[in-house]
């Protein structure tokens, strides 16, 4: 799979669910990593895609477009779609206002939502 200096992704396939796992820091200079990969996974129309970045130590808001893409990308193709995200990545995610979803397993995948209005303008979409 390719590789950047910051990045690496591997694939697994695990029954029906197609599991990207990514290690290291996405961010621009590795965003085109990911997306070819997501890209190369998605040719294959797998029942699930599992992003699992759970190694991912830093995720820019470059990084955050590109899971949002691959998301949009895999649902859209009719993939179902699980995130397992690091503790950090959760906050990144937290922090722009997009919910994140977690699984254990394959049985438990979700698909991303889109941000909700919080109302009290604490959020990105929040009114003042």
């Amino acid at each position: 799979m390719p590789q950047s200096p910051g990045l690496s992704c591997e694939v697994q396939v695990r029954g029906d669910a197609v599991h990207l796992i990514a290690v290291g820091e996405l961010d621009h200079q590795s965003r085109d990593v990911f997306d070819q990969t997501v890209h190369s996974v998605l040719s294959g129309r797998p029942a699930m895609l599992v992003l699992d970045l759970t190694a991912v130590t830093f995720l820019s808001l470059e990084g955050v477009a590109a899971v949002v893409d691959a998301g949009y990308r895999a649902v859209n193709g009719g993939s179902t779609l699980a995130i397992r995200p690091s503790s950090q990545v959760a906050r990144r995610l937290h922090s722009v206002g997009l919910t994140e979803i977690t699984a254990d397993d394959a049985d438990q995948a979700g698909r991303p939502t889109a941000p909700q209005p919080t109302g009290d303008g604490s959020g990105p979409l929040g009114s003042p």
